[in-house]
């Protein structure tokens, strides 16, 4: 179970950098830095060494079957969860806020009900031709960050379901 645990706690840890080089590439360090009330780096880079530093005493253990790094291992993982957890608990925005945009748009002409959105996709078309459709990726984004948070809480209970059995 502990290669189990290992594999799961790497593919974690890979969807996490995947994540966080993402973030630094589109300038996100530096948006939440120029925010009041942005989110703090120390929460971002302390739960991402601390998962590394657990992964690592993972791997000690996985290695010498020294089982006081099994349990150090789990404890050190219950940190990186609760960062995790305040991490998407800060960067949640609640309620939801509307998304600014940078010029007003004309109001629609009244062309009945059910038309609006139709008229509104041509006069963007028309406006640039050569746009690609809004969010073509989009509505993929949120696979990641689920999928990072599903496998850190499989992590966990394989860790400490080996923790327990061994």
């Amino acid at each position: 179970m502990r290669i189990a645990t290992l594999i799961c706690w790497a593919l974690t840890a890979s969807l996490g950098g995947y994540m966080l080089r993402s973030w630094l590439v589109s300038g996100g360090l530096r948006r939440e830095r120029s925010r009041a009330e942005g989110l703090p780096p120390q929460l971002i880079f302390g739960h991402m060494s601390l998962a590394l530093t657990g992964l690592a005493v993972w791997i000690a253990y996985t290695a010498s079957g020294f089982h006081p790094l099994c349990w150090a291992g789990v404890a050190i993982l219950t940190g990186v969860i609760a960062l995790g957890i305040c991490t998407v608990t800060l960067w949640t925005p609640y309620p939801a806020r509307e998304p600014v945009r940078s010029e007003p748009r004309p109001a629609p002409p009244p062309s009945g009900p059910g038309f609006t959105l139709t008229d509104e996709m041509i006069e963007q078309f028309l406006a640039d031709p050569s746009a690609k459709p809004a969010g073509s990726r989009r509505h993929l984004a949120a696979i990641i960050p689920v999928a990072h948070g599903l496998a850190a809480l499989a992590t966990f209970l394989l860790a400490v379901m080996t923790a327990s059995l061994t």
